[in-house]
């Protein structure tokens, strides 16, 4: 078993033995005389979470040394969702414009980690809990939108943002404003919400 594991690390590229799981695919048997009915230990072998988790912390810290900033990096795996949290000093640069850099970074792993697994899995980066404010931001925009759109009767499209922007937005205007809808319109990186006045109970359309 432990040769098998040990092949299975060196074809994962893992660090350790410790990063690979497996699950019994055929048990051993010695058979009967001269061997007839032998049959050999036949496992699967897969990288498991702490693989993931060391591979993004891997992935992370050759990008982010070109920022020239000490990082420090937590990544957290549950239930198909990878969280990550980027936490330090002058994070500016690693945010960007409106989180424009965040929000590249965060593609980023994303790709890479779908690449790795079969299985899709979520990506949530924050940075200096920037999202946690970028929350609060958005949904006053989308406040004073929705109130706009009650007065007017007509509606109103907000700039271009990043699929969990748009989510915030959509989930905070169902939940606050019964009477408006969500829709989100055009391509990355252009994609934006438009918010609508709501017919025949017409909800949010997508993200």
């Amino acid at each position: 078993m432990e040769t098998v594991l040990e092949k299975a690390k060196i074809s994962f590229k893992a660090s350790d033995v410790d990063e690979i799981s497996y699950k019994i695919i055929q048990e051993p048997n010695k058979g009967f005389l001269f061997g007839l009915g032998k049959r050999p230990l036949v496992i699967e072998a897969y990288p498991n979470e702490k693989y993931l988790i060391n591979k993004v912390k891997e992935f992370l810290k050759n990008i982010l040394s070109y920022f020239e900033e000490e990082i420090e990096i937590y990544v957290n795996y549950s239930n198909k969702i990878l969280k990550v949290s980027l936490e330090g000093e002058n994070l500016g640069k690693v945010i960007g414009k409106q989180g424009r850099v965040l929000g590249a970074l965060q593609h980023l792993i994303m790709i890479y980690v779908n690449r790795m697994t079969d299985t899709k899995c979520e990506v949530k980066l924050d940075v200096g809990e920037y999202r946690k404010n970028r929350k609060r931001n958005l949904e006053i925009i989308a406040e004073q939108a929705a109130k706009k759109v009650l007065k007017t009767k007509t509606c109103v499209e907000l700039a271009p943002m990043f699929s969990f922007e748009r989510k915030i937005i959509h989930k905070y205007i169902n939940f606050n404003y019964p009477k408006l809808y969500t829709v989100s319109e055009g391509l990355e990186p252009y994609r934006k919400v438009i918010i609508y006045p709501s017919k025949n109970g017409k909800k949010y359309i997508e993200n």
